[in-house]
């Protein structure tokens, strides 16, 4: 029996299985728990790894975003706050969920247009391969509202950079972000799905026992040379800052969380306004 999903589409052709994100109304928001975005994704990626008659993944999105982070509507529709093992929980589901990705035994590519925030880009900093189209931006614009969510990038693109996505939450364009070693390529929107496609049947075409053993080397070396305690150590740090999140203040002395639940995300978006509203960093040149 064939699996069903209700988030994202999976289609297979020459050889590549496409996992295609499928929330085009919410921007693909990655929701949480069983049935939600991310448990389809897992499931999606546990069968392409498991399929001898696939030789790469491609992870896309439908609509006009990659994805815009995580599904706020877990907090917003709480009328209290998490308690700190509430965020125990939910940081350790987020490290199983980024653990499947990168254990898929092929290679794994997503292909980022438009927006890629938050969760999004941990998401994607499991991935072997990040192309983007020269549309899209990235950010880790939690920071502003005293959210965690920096720690899959410190091993990616170094801790200033890091540090400086998080402590702003500033978004970058494509350019800035192959620069920085989070994206291989950048191409134009309208080659994007092209270009990907091409580079995972290229792939998919190489001596998979090759691939697999080549990836589960690198992944070794990088787990060796200190990812997985810092992953370790940056969760739990991670953890403590989702609890004093509650208490994180707008520009105005209102609680963030409270404006949320009180005014939905417009609200937020109103009140995180009032910190900046436009980019320190210049704009990058192509």
């Amino acid at each position: 029996m064939s699996e069903r999903y209700e988030h994202i589409l999976y289609e297979v052709e020459n050889q590549v299985a496409h996992i295609i994100l499928n929330r085009p109304e919410k921007l693909n928001a990655l929701g949480m728990g069983p049935g939600s975005s991310r448990d389809e994704i897992a499931r999606a990626l546990t069968i392409a790894s498991e399929d001898e008659a696939i030789g790469c993944v491609l992870i896309r999105a439908a609509g006009s975003a990659f994805c815009a982070g995580g599904d706020l509507s877990r907090i917003g529709g709480k009328s209290m706050p998490d308690t700190a093992r509430d965020n125990q929980i939910f940081n350790e589901n987020v490290v199983r969920f980024n653990e499947v990705v990168r254990r898929v035994r092929k290679p794994v590519i997503a292909a980022v247009h438009g927006l890629c925030l938050g969760t999004a880009m941990g998401f994607v900093a499991q991935c072997d391969f990040v192309i983007a189209a020269d549309t899209a931006r990235f950010g880790l614009i939690e920071g502003r509202i005293g959210h965690p969510g920096a720690s899959d990038l410190v091993p990616v693109i170094g801790a200033a950079w890091t540090k400086y996505l998080i402590f702003t939450g500033e978004m970058i364009d494509a350019w800035r972000a192959e620069r920085i070693g989070l994206v291989l390529a950048v191409e134009t929107e309208a080659l994007l799905l092209a270009r990907t496609v091409d580079l995972a049947e290229r792939l998919a075409r190489m001596p998979r026992e090759a691939l697999h053993l080549n990836k589960a080397c690198i992944e070794a070396v990088l787990e060796s040379s200190g990812r997985a305690a810092g992953r370790v150590a940056g969760r739990a740090q991670d953890a403590i800052t989702k609890t004093m999140s509650s208490v994180a203040k707008a520009p105005d002395g209102r609680y963030f969380e409270d404006i949320l639940r009180a005014e939905g995300v417009a609200g937020l978006k109103a009140a995180r306004a009032g910190q900046y509203s436009t980019p320190w960093l210049p704009a990058s040149d192509a």
